[in-house]
């Protein structure tokens, strides 16, 4: 516990985790990239689950007031900032990831990933991201690096509507995806215990 304190005291959180009280029941909490990461007990004492909430898109005070939003429920950590928490996630296999980033490489000359021209650095949650460059764009081949736990999903769409055109995950990395049709939008999924 005293180094738990003085992590978030360090990152000036203290007073906030500690006053929700996932800090009392839950071990190993850290920060890294805009996530807390914390182990915590599971509701029937039986076993821990390490998950993750990510901070960014949590946070909506100026103070960082985590205890309002942020507890342990069943041995996630879980956020209530859009609404009350009615449904507690399965526990996901992947472990939470050592580097939230993940890299994708994306190129929109050739199909075969031997011009790459735009590298895009992520580690963040996102339903939908297309890249805003001010005209209508697509890129037809991409790969990714440094994936160790994220399914990126492709789509034709910038909206990210209508059927995926494929998708990217650890078993893929370093693997070129070609898109015929161009990808648009795209979404950015954790694959371990996250909110």
């Amino acid at each position: 516990m005293q180094f738990t304190t003085a992590l978030l005291w360090t990152a000036g959180l203290y007073t906030s985790v500690y006053g929700q009280g996932f800090a009392d029941e839950c071990t190993d909490i850290y920060l890294k990239e805009g996530w807390v990461v914390g182990t915590c007990p599971t509701s029937d004492g039986t076993g821990t689950i390490t998950s993750s909430v990510y901070l960014p898109n949590k946070i909506t005070n100026s103070e960082a007031t985590l205890e309002e939003h942020i507890a342990n429920y069943d041995g996630h950590l879980l956020s209530n900032l859009t609404g009350s928490v009615t449904s507690i996630p399965a526990n996901s296999s992947w472990p939470v990831p050592s580097d939230f980033e993940v890299q994708l490489q994306i190129s929109s000359l050739d199909s075969n990933c031997s011009s790459i021209g735009g590298y895009l650095t992520l580690n963040d949650p996102l339903d939908c991201y297309y890249l805003d460059v001010g005209v209508e764009y697509y890129w037809y081949a991409a790969t990714t690096a440094n994936n160790l736990g994220w399914k990126i999903v492709a789509y034709h769409d910038k909206t990210c509507s209508g059927d995926a055109v494929g998708s990217f995950t650890p078993d893929n990395v370093d693997t070129c995806l070609h898109f015929p049709d161009g990808v648009s939008g795209f979404a950015v999924l954790p694959l371990w215990n996250a909110d």
